[in-house]
C-alpha cells in the first residue's frame, strides 16, 4: 500500500475517533441535570474564551445550548463561524455547520421580524386603548348634550 494512501487512512481515523469522542462526550452533557449543565456551561465558556478550541465551542453549541440556554443566539452563530473558519475540523462536521448556520440565521431573521411586529402590536395596542378613551369621552359629551337638549325642550314647551 502506498504511504500516501497509508497516511489518508490514520487521517480519515483520526477524524473518526475526534467526531466519535465529540459526539459521547456530548451525550453524556446531555445526561446531566439541567443545574449540572449550567454549570458545565460555565466552565467551558470560560475554557472557550481562554483557548478559543473548535471542540469546546461545538460542545458549547451542540451539546449543551438547549433552546440558547447555555449560549445566546447571537453568540452560537458566532461560534458556528469560528468552527467554519478552522481548516482542522473534519469535513462533514463542517457540512453540519454550514446547515446548522443557516437554520440560525433564518431563525434570527425570524426573530427579529417577530420582535418588530411585537413592537408595533404593543404601539397599535395603546393607539386603540387611547382611541377607546376619546370615544367613551365623546360618548359622554354626547350624553350631556342630550340631557341639556331634553331640559331646553322641557322648558320651552
Amino acid at each position: 500500500m502506498p504511504i500516501h494512501s497509508i497516511a489518508n487512512e490514520s487521517t480519515q481515523e483520526q477524524n473518526q475517533d475526534q467526531i466519535l469522542s465529540l459526539l459521547r462526550q456530548g451525550n453524556r452533557y446531555s445526561d446531566l441535570s439541567k443545574k449540572e449543565q449550567q454549570t458545565v456551561c460555565k466552565r467551558l465558556t470560560l475554557d472557550y474564551q481562554q483557548h478559543n478550541d473548535w471542540q469546546t465551542a461545538w460542545l458549547l453549541i451542540y451539546s449543551l445550548n438547549n433552546n440558547f440556554k447555555c449560549v445566546n443566539l447571537s453568540k452560537t452563530i458566532t461560534l458556528l463561524k469560528s468552527i467554519q473558519a478552522d481548516i482542522a475540523v473534519n469535513p462533514s462536521l463542517q457540512w453540519l455547520n454550514i446547515q446548522q448556520l443557516q437554520l440560525l440565521n433564518k431563525h434570527q431573521s425570524l426573530q427579529t421580524r417577530n420582535n418588530r411586529y411585537l413592537r408595533k402590536n404593543s404601539h397599535l395596542k395603546t393607539q386603540l386603548n387611547e382611541a377607546e378613551i376619546q370615544l367613551q369621552n365623546v360618548i359622554s359629551k354626547i350624553q350631556a348634550l342630550k340631557v341639556i337638549e331634553t331640559t331646553i325642550n322641557q322648558k320651552t314647551q
